[in-house]
């Protein structure tokens, strides 16, 4: 099987290779802050779903809360030093 990369915007794209899908920096948002979304709806439902989920930094438009917050029950998180306190 080929590794499959879905870019949904911004740093949120999700990777998939042998049956493991990974999700990068979840933004499942049309604006935050000074970003907005200039193309298309925020990812669909079926985005959310992942094996684990990466957080690469702090910065609110990469840790969103309420984005992780619509991951199934059970997604792993790997987020950098400092982030479980926000998370």
């Amino acid at each position: 099987m080929a590794v499959e990369i879905t870019w949904w915007g911004h740093a949120t794209c999700t990777v998939e290779d042998s049956d493991v899908r990974v999700l990068t920096d979840p933004l499942f948002a049309r604006r935050l802050a000074h970003l907005r979304r200039r193309r298309g709806a925020p990812p669909p439902p079926g985005a959310w779903r992942a094996d684990v989920a990466l957080v690469s930094h702090l910065h609110a438009d990469h840790l969103h809360v309420p984005s992780l917050a619509r991951l199934a029950p059970g997604t792993r998180l790997l987020v950098p030093r400092g982030a479980p306190r926000a998370v």
